[in-house]
């Protein structure tokens, strides 16, 4: 359900972490390989209220500047550095929560049978 691709826009193997020389527009396969997301979740990101808005091409494609996207992914690369600690070497990670063992559940009530399959007339 894409656009087919734009001979003037290169593809994604040309994206990733380099800079882009000038400003372009990129496909949402651009954005996927940017940020290493399946589809599902580069949508998800797309739809963020702080991603940058997108350029309508037609009633259903859209492309991003590539510029925006670029500031957005450092403003989220400085945000988990500052989170980290500053020097970004290590991960956050989420205090060890004891819970208590929950018995196992059993089967209560009847169990049936399967019913014998019918013979196809």
């Amino acid at each position: 359900m894409s656009c087919p691709p734009d001979p003037a826009i290169p593809g994604p193997e040309t994206a990733g972490q380099a800079q882009w020389s000038s400003d372009r527009l990129i496909r949402i396969e651009d954005i996927r390989s940017l940020f290493k997301l399946g589809r599902t979740a580069a949508y998800e990101l797309t739809h963020r209220p702080e991603f940058p808005e997108p350029v309508p091409i037609s009633s259903r494609c859209y492309r991003w500047w590539a510029s925006e996207v670029d500031a957005f992914a450092a403003n989220l690369r400085r945000k988990r550095d500052l989170s980290v600690g500053g020097d970004g070497s290590q991960r956050a990670t989420m205090p060890q929560i004891t819970r208590p063992a929950t018995p196992p559940r059993h089967i209560t009530g009847k169990v049936r049978t399967a019913r014998a399959r019918r013979e196809a007339p």
